[in-house]
């Protein structure tokens, strides 16, 4: 590598730029997309109940570590037979931002807990105190 040619070097560089810009662009179209299906679902949600959602609070569970509880709210709900996904939506106060996560559950368990669209749910989550970050884990 060290005994490249100037034009092999320019060629190399000129090839890394174009594979990082291509990766660029590609994150940023996946982002947009993202934050335009999270806009669409908020939409779709009473402003009360975005504002009871802003108001959730993140309890640590004793013992488990890292580990809290809170309420998401169900933003959707498509059920296919005996699997459930539940798109539930939650709110980062440290970020000021509203943010999803798509989970799956028995049929049977979401129907027999009586849970529905724009229910607010116990959830089990991780969180980093160090940068206020909340990954869900599952529905409790």
């Amino acid at each position: 590598m060290w005994n490249m040619s100037l034009h092999d070097l320019i060629i190399s560089i000129i090839v890394a730029a174009v594979v990082i810009g291509v990766f660029t662009i590609v994150v940023f179209v996946i982002g947009k997309k993202s934050g335009q299906k999270l806009e669409e679902l908020l939409a779709g949600i009473p402003e009360e109940l975005q504002e009871q959602l802003k108001v959730e609070n993140f309890q640590p569970m004793d013992g488990a570590g890292i580990k809290c509880a809170t309420r998401g709210l169900v933003g959707a709900v498509d059920t296919k037979g005996e699997t459930t996904k539940v798109r539930l939506v939650f709110y980062n106060a440290a970020r000021d931002a509203f943010y999803d996560t798509t989970t799956k559950i028995r049929t049977s368990e979401f129907v027999g807990k009586g849970y529905k669209l724009h229910d607010m749910i116990p959830c089990e989550m991780k969180y980093d105190k160090e940068y206020h970050i909340h990954e869900f884990r599952k529905i409790m």
